[in-house]
């Protein structure tokens, strides 16, 4: 994921002269691995590629929910009230981006 991400970013930043935002990306909340040490890998890859250039604009999670959806569920679904430890990185991944952006103004 590290490569395709890095890969991506270099286009858009040399080619592209655009930010470039990793949206809709997830892990299933079936089979092996955590999806908050996923999460946090792919949000510390987007901070640091940001943090490096600028051309990383943000990411979005594939898929909040709100409570009562969850028969929506396509075991990518995160109900923030039901995944604290989740709803921790999504926040503080929200925090670290925003300062990051005033840094820059």
């Amino acid at each position: 994921m590290e490569k395709w991400i890095t890969s991506h970013w270099e286009d858009a930043r040399n080619i592209l002269k655009k930010p470039l935002v990793l949206a809709e990306f997830g892990k299933s909340s079936r089979g092996q691995g955590s999806r908050d040490i996923f999460m946090s890998s792919v949000y510390r890859n987007v901070y640091n590629l940001a943090k490096e250039g600028g051309t990383m604009a943000g990411s979005l999670v594939w898929q909040l929910m709100a409570h009562g959806m969850e028969n929506y569920d396509d075991c990518y679904c995160i109900v923030l009230g039901k995944n604290p430890s989740t709803q921790q990185i999504i926040s503080d991944q929200a925090h670290v981006m925003t300062a990051l952006a005033h840094s820059f103004n």
